[in-house]
């Protein structure tokens, strides 16, 4: 399968979820979505549960790849706020990751397979976290904090999915929390938003 092909299946994926939530999702409705055939899902993930499991890993990556995009981040906090900061904005795709990321940390309560599989991206973005927080403060309780400011992401999210917060007010809040914590978070020539 080409990259193209992977990125709009998973891109689809999560689009569908953002829709319809995890009990309308259906491989046929990502497909469709994705331009792809049925088949070509279950050939390259496996079932459900693996097309679900490459759609929490991709919008990890997805979020990584924009912090990455973000100019002036050339100091470990500065790359730890665009990485957190990155997780909120209005493009479409943005909003679709993170509407799919909720609903399936909501399913992982009631849900075993679920909980494994949010856990698993969980851990991978915390210990992308914990090590800038390591680079940038090296004398940290990198592990709890990383804790804390993964947990102060994803409440703001449900927040600015509900319309409680602007994606600007939610990217304020981790730069005066990173403020806070003394991690001069701010990218070279860019004013912290109060």
């Amino acid at each position: 399968m080409s990259q193209d092909a992977r990125e709009r299946i998973l891109a689809a994926c999560a689009a569908v979820i953002a829709r319809g939530g995890l009990a309308r999702f259906r491989m046929s409705a990502v497909a469709r979505e994705a331009g792809v055939s049925i088949g070509l899902l279950p050939y390259h993930f496996g079932d459900r549960d693996g097309l679900l499991q490459a759609a929490l890993d991709e919008v990890t990556a997805s979020a990584t790849r924009r912090a990455d995009e973000v100019s002036g981040t050339h100091t470990p906090a500065a790359r730890l706020a665009a990485l957190l900061c990155s997780e909120f904005g209005d493009e479409p795709g943005i909003r679709a990751g993170s509407t799919a990321w909720n609903e399936l940390r909501a399913a992982a309560v009631f849900d075993r397979d679920r909980a494994t599989a949010v856990a698993r991206s969980t851990a991978s973005w915390q210990a992308d976290v914990r090590a800038l927080i390591a680079e940038a403060a090296p004398d940290a309780d990198a592990a709890g904090l990383a804790l804390t400011l993964t947990a102060l992401v994803e409440g703001l999210s449900g927040r600015w999915l509900t319309g409680q917060l602007s994606a600007t007010e939610a990217q304020g809040a981790v730069r005066k929390t990173l403020a806070a914590l003394g991690l001069d978070a701010t990218p070279s020539g860019e004013a912290v938003p109060s």
